[in-house]
């Protein structure tokens, strides 16, 4: 039993280690609005996964399937989950929290590619991973169509301060340090950790930041305005208003969005993602999070950004490369290697935007490391479960299975357990110390560090 400020808190022993779950952090009491502070209950059963965020796919046919088939989804899904060695007070251990991957559409904080247990087991830390919401439910701007709706900007950004929130008043009580909370996440959930380096309502409540294949930068807010037209748009007899999208069951929403995605792949003639995300709103985020940083906003904030070798190989997986390419550089010449247009791809959309955020925290003042995952695990989920022309190849979301695997387990093989130790000490070191052993990132030197096997 834990005392916080949602209530007393009973957890259970996972694999020893101590761990509660679905602990609610705030609460949706009205569909595009802020999240609301929890209600505060006298107990509360943590032994169980509390409801995810509703899921959607992101390509046209495939249904998403990294949370587990008995999973809750709901749009009140504002819950955590923490594991710590020892629940005492006294201890003051380095936090994690993991923000998730997903295109922002589909994922969880118990999604089970992304077992954190080993942090807590293994390298003595309390960690956290964190629910709130995504896809319509915590991405749909539909303020510009109706000022009734001006507070529904940047929705799931706001439920993660919530929720960062809690954790820097109730993680002492597990054994953790709330002035040291490391802020990291993969692809999308990576993304997000770079949008809340911009968010200046976020200041202070995490310490430092890993970001994993993800540093897009937020959209205009033209743009969400104008998918937000889209969408509703797409809605047909479903809704003809805002306000009639609020009223819409689950399912209607879920609808609308596979409608949207049909029509884009239509447009395409190939496969075609809907892409969720924030945008500059004058509020929650003032301005770009590259000019907040360049002004020093996160001076304070030790940053790590890796990207893996091949990050737009994971298309291949879709035969997609030739379609994203002719979208992305329609003027140039298309008869090029497919390896040359993977490598594209990779500095457009991935690689190039870390860069520059690794530039924009260099100059506000903060310390930056920079490194690049060259290897692929035995054990990558991409491969196992779905996609075994991938194998053998670090593409994006590979070093996944490093990142989330118990060193002193006995998945995967020893090559893949050595590469995960590196990668484990980069980020536990930045946790730790506020630093990572190799030397910084500057303008002058740019190379990535490299995460992989010894070259001979």
């Amino acid at each position: 039993m834990v005392e916080t400020s949602s209530g007393s808190i009973r957890g259970f022993l996972d694999r020893g280690v101590p761990n509660w779950r679905g602990v609610p952090y705030g609460r949706v009491g009205h569909r595009f609005r802020p999240p609301e502070p929890v209600v505060p209950v006298e107990r509360i059963d943590a032994r169980h996964w509390g409801p995810v965020s509703w899921q959607l796919p992101i390509i046209l046919g495939q249904t998403p399937s990294t949370v587990s088939p008995d999973a809750t989804e709901s749009e009140n899904c504002l819950n955590l989950n923490i594991w710590s060695p020892d629940p005492n007070p006294d201890a003051r251990r380095p936090v994690l929290m993991w923000l998730h991957f997903g295109s922002r559409a589909y994922g969880s904080g118990s999604t089970s590619t992304n077992d954190v247990w080993h942090f807590a087991a293994r390298h003595d830390a309390v960690v956290v991973t964190a629910n709130y919401r995504i896809g319509a439910w915590g991405w749909l701007y539909l303020g510009a169509l109706d000022p009734d709706f001006k507070d529904s900007a940047n929705l799931s950004m706001l439920d993660q301060i919530q929720a960062l929130r809690w954790v820097k008043e109730n993680v002492a009580a597990f054994g953790g340090d709330p002035d040291n909370v490391t802020l990291f996440g993969l692809s999308s959930g990576s993304s997000d950790v770079a949008a809340l380096l911009g968010a200046p309502a976020a200041k202070g409540l995490f310490h430092k930041a890993a970001l994993y294949s993800g540093a897009q930068p937020p959209m205009a807010e033209e743009r969400a305005a104008r998918f937000a037209e889209d969408f509703l748009e797409s809605a047909g007899p479903l809704a003809a208003t805002p306000a009639d999208l609020a009223q819409l069951p689950n399912v209607g929403l879920r609808t609308i969005h596979r409608r949207m995605l049909k029509q884009a792949t239509s447009k395409s003639h190939g496969p075609a993602m809907i892409r969720y995300g924030p945008f500059v709103d004058g509020n929650v985020l003032p301005r770009s999070p590259l000019e907040s940083l360049e002004m020093g906003l996160m001076a304070d904030v030790p940053l790590l950004v890796s990207n893996v070798t091949e990050e737009s190989g994971a298309w291949d997986a879709w035969n997609a490369i030739d379609t994203a390419y002719l979208r992305a550089f329609p003027e140039h010449d298309q008869s090029l290697p497919h390896k040359e247009k993977i490598d594209a791809l990779s500095e457009l959309i991935w690689v190039g935007p870390a860069k520059k955020l690794l530039a924009a925290q260099h100059k506000g003042g903060a310390p930056v490391w920079y490194q690049q995952f060259d290897y692929a695990p035995s054990t990558n989920w991409r491969t196992v479960l779905a996609y075994p022309e991938l194998a053998n190849r670090p593409v994006h979301g590979a070093d996944v299975a490093c990142l989330f695997l118990d060193p002193e387990g006995t998945v995967g093989s020893d090559e893949d357990r050595a590469v995960g130790a590196q990668d484990q000490a980069a980020l536990l070191a930045l946790a730790r110390d506020g630093r990572v052993p190799w030397t910084p990132w500057t303008p002058e030197s740019p190379a990535p560090h490299r995460i992989g096997v010894p070259a001979d």
